[in-house]
């Protein structure tokens, strides 16, 4: 390994027994000779260096500890050293055991003032001190190192299990989007022989078109979120008409997003049968915000036929009721202005399962 090159953190593997490595940093070599013998009959390894160019070049996965003596700690430039411990994944901290002796350092906290600021992972020893003392710092810093190790593995478990799980959520989508999509033929392959059911083959296709503009909407993010002003663009976008959206973009729930994906497309299309985009001059205002946590969206047409109740509520209406009645609270007016939707939710409800940034 060079100076300047870094551990292959992903390819080794540190031992989860007491073998890690320890390497000893000593300008002195006599110094690094007395310390690997106190070391050897307790089974734990140890090599020396007299440089910070030869400790830098030797770091890597099996080391489980550096040892410096004071004399190390004279060193002009620590750049080549913190450039490797600046490397190091967010799990990795290499420990750094620092004997320093009384007449030099009267106070060992001024240690923490001769070491880059980038090395936290540190134990200092006073000399003299007697050879039960080392080996314990010693074999606790191999165990911390050992314990880093193990959260490595973990971290991998998890990432490893999180990309299976978005495979999977892929997969699934990929399947049900062809199942929307059988539907949709199967819709229409048996009732098109029926010329008194178009419209109900139409509708009932448009319908399921809907369900599958969120899909593609949503597989864009392994099916975690949906931006809600993406999902009004283009669930209104087919309808054509002069339709103004106004709102920032809000991920909600896969569940939210079907759900709104089906009251936009139910919206729109009543508002080219019976509302205000039955007129070349009519418009709709689709709006929404965040206020005090509490998700607001109104849906409001204007400059249209004047319009009233219907003394019976179709499959429309009572979709759009059963739906946004279940996440939030749902008010439809019929003004002589127009049709108007308003909708207020916990916005927390309908982000629930959404990932934090």
């Amino acid at each position: 390994m060079s100076a300047t090159a870094t551990p292959s953190w992903k390819v080794a593997s540190m031992p989860h027994r007491s073998d890690g490595k320890v390497v000893v940093y000593a300008p002195f070599s006599r110094d690094a000779e007395s310390i690997i013998r106190v070391l050897a009959p307790h089974g734990i390894a140890a090599e020396s260096v007299t440089t910070l160019a030869a400790l830098v070049a030797r770091l890597g996965d099996d080391v489980g500890t550096v040892l410096m003596s004071e004399e190390a700690l004279s060193q002009p430039n620590w750049r080549s050293l913190v450039d490797v411990i600046n490397a190091q994944p967010s799990w990795s901290s290499y420990p750094f055991i620092v004997l320093v002796g009384q007449k030099r350092f009267s106070n060992p906290e001024t240690i923490y003032g001769v070491l880059p600021t980038e090395i936290t992972n540190v134990i200092v020893l006073e000399r003299p001190m007697g050879s039960a003392t080392l080996i314990s710092a010693v074999r606790w810093a191999l165990s911390g190192r050992r314990r880093q190790f193990v959260t490595r593995d973990h971290l991998q478990k998890l990432e490893d299990n999180a990309r299976h799980q978005a495979l999977m959520t892929r997969e699934l989508a990929h399947r049900v989007k062809n199942t929307i999509a059988m539907l949709q033929s199967i819709v229409t392959q048996t009732l098109r022989p029926r010329p008194e059911v178009d419209d109900l083959r139409v509708v009932i296709v448009e319908r399921f078109a809907a369900l599958s503009r969120a899909h593609d909407l949503l597989l864009g993010t392994d099916f975690a979120a949906a931006d809600f002003r993406e999902l009004v663009s283009r669930s209104v976008g087919v309808h054509g008409g002069n339709i103004v959206i106004d709102g920032p973009g809000i991920d909600l729930s896969p569940q939210a997003s079907l759900s709104f994906a089906l009251v936009l497309h139910e919206l729109g299309t009543n508002a080219i049968k019976y509302g205000s985009l039955r007129t070349s001059h009519g418009r709709v205002d689709v709006k929404w915000d965040v206020v005090d946590n509490v998700f607001v969206f109104a849906w409001k047409e204007l400059d249209g036929r004047p319009v009233e109740p219907p003394a019976r509520s179709g499959f429309g209406v009572r979709l759009i009721r059963s739906t946004l009645e279940g996440l939030g609270h749902l008010k439809l007016s019929y003004e002589r202005t127009g049709f108007e939707l308003a909708f207020e939710a916990e916005l927390d409800r309908l982000r629930h399962g959404v990932p934090e940034l």
